[in-house]
């Protein structure tokens, strides 16, 4: 069996060295909330009052903040967009003692039922369109954590949220969704898209974490394209979204 040439401890503890720092140095916490839009960090980290960590990619434009609990530490993370830089990522953060994650983003919605504002929590990926998730072998369909995804759907209903679950189409893709794809998806009764999910559920399935995404839904695909990020209903999702998460968090 091959192995890789260098592991994500061996390369945090580079680039750490580089800065004249050292694992000691390192604030990760075993929960990670990570998130690809920086606004929504920043509102996350205040509310639980996370303060900067050191980080652990090569680019400042991705940082970590961290606040102490008594059951390991809260993390949140500022994810680069895409499977590849949100698994190095991640990997960085495993290899830093991360147990949990819960991905708090968007998607786009391919079912009529879940309209502008409805969370989204992917369970089984079924379109796996991103080239991330075969370096890691394993499950062949990427699954949700079973516990993570019924704590959070309790939790989003109770802040007001709507929630729906089921399959998923992860793809590199974001300005290639054609519409004989989106027909033949949404016939299958895949519920939504993303560009991270399939890689990130078979990474934590293959580091033995846990891992749960949130993703509101910030466009419907299923008839004209409906983009409604300025919608008060897209608002009020994230806002049941961003509670729920915290919430958890600070379980």
């Amino acid at each position: 069996m091959s192995n890789p040439r260098f592991t994500p401890r061996e390369a945090v503890y580079g680039r750490l060295k580089a800065r004249n720092l050292s694992f000691k140095d390192i604030r990760v916490g075993t929960k990670v909330l990570l998130t690809w839009t920086e606004s929504w960090g920043e509102k996350l980290a205040n509310e639980l009052e996370a303060t900067p960590a050191p980080r652990t990619m090569f680019a400042n434009t991705f940082w970590l903040r961290t606040v102490e609990s008594n059951q390991g530490g809260i993390t949140v993370a500022f994810a680069p967009i895409g499977a590849p830089g949100t698994i190095m990522l991640m990997e960085d953060l495993i290899a830093c003692g991360a147990e949990s994650f819960v991905g708090v983003g968007a998607a786009g919605s391919l079912d009529a039922k879940n309209t502008v504002g409805t969370v989204l929590i992917p369970e089984t990926v079924k379109v796996i369109d991103e080239g991330t998730s075969k370096h890691y072998p394993g499950q062949q369909a990427p699954t949700v954590d079973t516990k993570l995804h019924n704590e959070l759907c309790s939790l989003i209903e109770k802040h007001g949220g709507k929630t729906a679950s089921g399959d998923w189409w992860s793809t590199d893709g974001f300005y290639r969704e054609m519409n004989d794809d989106i027909a033949s998806h949404t016939k299958a009764g895949i519920v939504g898209v993303d560009m991270e999910t399939s890689a990130m559920y078979q990474l934590a399935h293959y580091r033995n974490v846990q891992i749960c995404n949130t993703l509101v839904v910030s466009d419907e695909l299923w008839a004209d394209w409906n983009y409604g990020i300025s919608f008060e209903e897209f608002r009020t999702g994230v806002a049941a979204m961003h509670k729920s998460v915290i919430e958890w968090a600070q379980s």
